[in-house]
């Protein structure tokens, strides 16, 4: 018998995660459509970012965030999310760069 105040175990069921690839992949597609059309869409490059870092693809996901910032380096939450994959990859001296960045960014008045 379990204790009721034991962890019930984490139940994610085959059929939820093949939604979640379906919606992500979905998701892709509409920023890839977009960026076809204007590849300087940094808002479609940041959406790409988002759902490529969901599935683990950290390096592609830090490439758009990188146009991101070409673009405009200071779109919204840019400097935060590189960060953390920054630290994902392992690369934690350009975690702190982008951390500081992200930092500066909020103490600039708008």
């Amino acid at each position: 018998m379990r204790f009721p105040w034991a962890r019930a175990p984490k139940v994610e069921t085959e059929d939820r995660s093949q939604e979640a690839l379906q919606l992500i992949s979905k998701r892709l597609k509409e920023c890839e459509d977009t960026l076809r059309a204007n590849p300087n869409d940094a808002d479609a490059l940041f959406t790409k970012a988002v759902f490529l870092a969901h599935i683990g693809e950290y390096w592609k996901s830090l490439n758009c965030l990188h146009l991101v910032t070409k673009l405009d380096s200071a779109y919204p939450g840019v400097w935060h999310l590189k960060s953390t994959l920054y630290q994902r990859v392992g690369d934690h001296s350009a975690a702190q760069k982008c951390r500081e960045r992200a930092h500066a960014m909020a103490l600039v008045p708008a």
